[in-house]
């Protein structure tokens, strides 16, 4: 049968596998095709992360069918320590800064709320915030970065008068997804 793989930003193969096949097989066919390393993939079918351990048979995956790719960043590796930072006491790592956001949030809280009441409003504003990203699905999130690439394409490019409206009209898109040039969304 005949998969189609997409990447977020628009790239897509074919890969012909069988139901049988594992899902670490077709990461390797998308890493030969896409050029995405293995271990930076996470394959999506109808919004489900897919297991290296399961064939794709276990998820209903059938012919013609569409598969995600979500790229994970490369993981960070430890810098070698030089041989003279090798032989002083390791620092303990300062705990995480919380996001400048959430920062921010909490202190505009602080301000018209007592500190039981802005804790309690900015822990249910957080749950709100998660909720929602997880009902995001791959083509929202594609359709996103589109947006955001064309808008930082604007930008970068000097104004123009008529090239800048046309740049916005000239972003491809997938049928039935997005805007469409009646400039309704789905």
């Amino acid at each position: 049968m005949f998969l189609t793989v997409k990447l977020l930003l628009g790239r897509r193969c074919s890969v012909q596998v069988s139901g049988q096949e594992s899902v670490a097989t077709l990461k390797k066919l998308v890493s030969e095709r896409l050029q995405v390393p293995e271990e930076q993939q996470h394959l999506l079918f109808r919004g489900q992360l897919l297991a290296d351990d399961k064939r794709l048979s276990d998820y209903c995956i059938g012919p013609n069918a569409s598969i995600n790719v979500i790229m994970r960043p490369p993981e960070k590796t430890a810098p070698v320590p030089a041989p003279a930072e090798a032989l002083q006491p390791q620092q303990p790592q300062q705990p995480q800064q919380p996001q400048p956001l959430w920062h921010q949030l909490s202190q505009v809280l602080a301000k018209h709320f007592g500190p039981q009441d802005a804790k309690a409003v900015l822990q249910l504003l957080r749950q709100e915030h998660e909720a929602r990203l997880q009902r995001i699905s791959p083509g929202h999130l594609e359709q996103l970065a589109r947006d955001l690439l064309t808008e930082e394409e604007l930008l970068e490019e000097p104004p123009s008068g008529e090239e800048s409206s046309q740049a916005v009209a000239l972003v491809p898109g997938e049928e039935g997804e997005g805007v469409g040039e009646g400039g309704t969304d789905q």
